[in-house]
C-alpha cells in the first residue's frame, strides 16, 4: 500500500477513534516503526491532527491553539457555510469590522456589497482589496507573522473615533468565563471593536468550547448574535443571555 492509500486510511481511522498511537498505526498497516513515524509527520502536514506523546489525535480535540496557517485547511465545509451567513449579516453601507480568523477570510473573499469595512487581518485586507465596491481599512502596526494581523497602539486610538454597525469576531477558545484569544494585543483590539460596535457578531466552530487560550476579548453578554457549526449542549447555552441569537449551520442532507 502506497503512503498516500494509508494516509486517507490513517484519516478514517482518526476521524472514528480520535486518537491513533504509532503502535495501532503499525498494526493496522502492517508497517515498520520507521515508515509509521513517516506516515505520521506526513498526515500531520495536513493540519488535521497534532501529536500526543506516543502518537496524535484530532487538532479539535486537542486543547493547543493552532496557528492560522494551520487552521486554513480545517473544516473547510462548515466554515463555508458560516461564511455564508456571516454574509447574510451585512448589509449595503453599512460600517463592518472583520476579524482575522480563518472563516472570516471565506467571508471577506466573497463579500460583494457596497460597504466600509475595517480590519487588522493582512489576508482579509487583500481579499476585500479586490473588490472596488467595498472600502477597505486596514489598522496598521507591527505584523504578527504566525497569524497574520497587525497591531498598534495608535490604531487602538484612532477606533475611538470609529462606530461599527456591526462587528464580527472569532474566537480562540470559547470558555465558561467568556471569549479568549492567543495574544494579548489582539483580545486587546477585540476589547475595543465590541465597545465601539452597535452590534456584536460571534464566528466560531463548536470545537472552540474544548480550547484554552490566555487572553479575554469579549463577554458572553456582549454577543448579540453567534454562528456556529453545531448544535450548542445545554451547558453551553448557559453561557449566552437570553436575547442572543444562537445560528447554528449545520451540513444538510
Amino acid at each position: 500500500m502506497y503512503q498516500e492509500e494509508r494516509i486517507q486510511q490513517m484519516q478514517r481511522l482518526l476521524e472514528d477513534k480520535k486518537r491513533l498511537s504509532k503502535k495501532e498505526i503499525m498494526a493496522a498497516f502492517q508497517i515498520s516503526s520507521d515508515t509509521a513515524r513517516r506516515d505520521i509527520l506526513e498526515f500531520l502536514k495536513t493540519g488535521m491532527a497534532v501529536r500526543t506523546h506516543g502518537g496524535i489525535m484530532l487538532s479539535e480535540y486537542s486543547p493547543r491553539i493552532l496557528t492560522f496557517g494551520e487552521r486554513i485547511g480545517i473544516h473547510k465545509p462548515e466554515k463555508e457555510r458560516m461564511a455564508a451567513r456571516v454574509l447574510e449579516e451585512i448589509a449595503e453601507n453599512s460600517t463592518l469590522f472583520l476579524d482575522v480568523s480563518t472563516t472570516l477570510l471565506l467571508a471577506a473573499q466573497k463579500l460583494n456589497k457596497a460597504c466600509t469595512v475595517f480590519t487588522h487581518s493582512l489576508d482579509n485586507a487583500f481579499a476585500l482589496g479586490m473588490n472596488p465596491k467595498i472600502k477597505v481599512h486596514l489598522l496598521g502596526g507591527e505584523l504578527n507573522h504566525e497569524d497574520r494581523f497587525f497591531f498598534s497602539v495608535r490604531s487602538l486610538k484612532e477606533m475611538d473615533a470609529i462606530k461599527f454597525d456591526v462587528c464580527f469576531i472569532g474566537a480562540a477558545s470559547l470558555e465558561e468565563e467568556g471569549v479568549f484569544f492567543k495574544e494579548a494585543n489582539n483580545a486587546l483590539i477585540k476589547q475595543k471593536v465590541v465597545k465601539q460596535s452597535r452590534q456584536v457578531v460571534l464566528v466560531a466552530e463548536n470545537q472552540k468550547f474544548s480550547k484554552e487560550a490566555q487572553f479575554k476579548g469579549a463577554a458572553y453578554q456582549d454577543v448579540d448574535c453567534f454562528i456556529t457549526d453545531k448544535a450548542l449542549t445545554a451547558k453551553q447555552q448557559t453561557y449566552f443571555e437570553d436575547q442572543t441569537e444562537i445560528i447554528f449551520e449545520e451540513e444538510t442532507i
